[in-house]
């Protein structure tokens, strides 16, 4: 397991590494509102594709060992097809985005919610090294492309960045193809009638996906009302400053992937809760030592990588890291709730920390501006993990004391890093 960690995280950290190439290489070349117009486009993808994933999310991993492959993939491709239709009209009648993104951004989100499905089913049959694969290999192709457009050719605009994206969702989707490719045969799984299959899909996505629907609105409300309250330029240091802070949630997200694979097949809830605490707290630490250089950086570290105008991202990774360092344990403890099919409690914590957030959003943007967007989410998040620790205590028994780190949690950290390293 450790090594498939390892793996996760190594992948995850290379792509966090291209992603932050690519902003730095879009506010370099596109300034605050470019950057700022690249965050509303890709905050907006993934609006879309949180409410494809109804049908083909993280589910699917809980699904595919119980019905297979094959009978998943054609309900989740049509829900797909019709969420990004239906959100084209939304998009339309609305004007959140600019008028002249919103077809791209909607077939962007068919491609996105493609590779998600793929990437699901890859994890669902414990093929890790390949799903981490395809995490990387996108926005890897997007940032050779960007490079090619932006420098060599000279060609800097937004325009060239959705052409990259296109490119580089495509290759990814061909190949996840070969990948699965074997797994399309039918096989001796349930023998459950298809209606009733998709019947379970929408019952389990609906309560799964809830929870990232409320999440994913927590996250970016911000910019859309950074967006509407100043201008996208606030948007484009928002967004980088948020992309920085949420890098560190690779490692929770690299061990949450491998736990929730785990998790599915276990039969014995006190190892699955026992596994779950331990991975918590080497996750808290973990976390906590990456964070601490982002806070120390002086903000004319932040304007040398960005550019002019991005000094301000010092001032939103302050206000965003007691949040997001936190939110670490809810993303490992809510992969437990997930793997034990009890999709409805991280429901319930992220709805409650969405009724906190949109108040906090609507008093505290307009008065304090990028410092109130990030105290509203961090505050949102503190909330929304404090309910996912109330729910596991209740569940597994578990006093909050066992979550100080003791002696036998460093043993655990220096020998899991060791093994990292072997």
């Amino acid at each position: 397991m450790i090594r498939k960690i390892a793996n996760t995280i190594g992948t995850r950290a290379f792509s966090a590494i291209f992603n932050l190439l690519i902003a730095i290489l879009i506010s370099q070349y596109l300034g605050t509102i470019g950057k700022g117009q690249q965050g509303l486009i890709i905050a907006t993808i993934t609006y879309i594709l949180v409410f494809s994933n109804l049908i083909g999310g993280s589910t699917l991993v809980y699904l595919a060992p119980r019905y297979g492959v094959r009978r998943l993939l054609l309900p989740s491709y049509a829900w797909t097809l019709l969420m990004s239709l239906a959100f084209y009209f939304i998009l339309k009648i609305t004007h959140i985005v600019n008028p002249e993104f919103i077809l791209n951004i909607c077939i962007l989100a068919i491609l996105s919610s493609v590779i998600s499905i793929h990437t699901n089913l890859l994890i669902s049959l414990e093929k890790i090294r390949k799903a981490n694969f395809l995490g990387v290999l996108q926005p890897l192709i997007v940032l050779a492309l960007v490079l090619l457009f932006f420098i060599f050719s000279q060609d800097a605009t937004i325009d060239k960045y959705i052409l990259a994206l296109y490119v580089s969702m495509a290759g990814t989707i061909v190949l996840s193809f070969f990948f699965l490719k074997k797994h399309f045969r039918n096989s001796n799984h349930s023998p459950q009638p298809q209606f009733k299959l998709i019947k379970e899909m929408f019952r389990l996505g609906i309560l799964n996906q809830l929870s990232h629907i409320f999440q994913l609105l927590s996250f970016r409300m911000s910019y859309y009302w950074l967006g509407q309250v100043y201008s996208e330029a606030e948007v484009g240091i928002f967004s980088n400053g948020t992309s920085l802070i949420e890098s560190v949630w690779l490692i929770s997200r690299s061990i949450s992937m491998v736990q929730y694979s785990k998790i599915v097949n276990m039969h014995k809830k006190k190892e699955a809760q026992k596994l779950t605490l331990d991975l918590s707290k080497l996750s808290f630490v973990l976390s906590f030592i990456f964070i601490i250089p982002l806070i120390l950086l002086p903000s004319s570290v932040y304007v040398f990588i960005f550019g002019e105008g991005f000094g301000s991202v010092r001032t939103v990774i302050h206000s965003l890291a007691p949040g997001v360092l936190f939110l670490n344990l809810n993303i490992i403890i809510s992969h437990y709730f997930s793997g034990t099919g009890k999709y409805h409690l991280n429901t319930i914590a992220s709805f409650v920390g969405l009724c906190f957030a949109i108040p906090l959003f609507a008093w505290m943007i307009p008065s304090f501006g990028l410092t109130g967007a990030g105290f509203a989410s961090s505050i949102s998040y503190l909330i929304t993990t404090s309910i996912i620790l109330l729910y596991f205590k209740k569940e597994s028994g578990v006093n909050f004391k066992e979550f100080i780190i003791k002696k036998n949690d460093i043993l655990f950290l220096k020998q899991s890093i060791k093994n990292l390293f072997n």
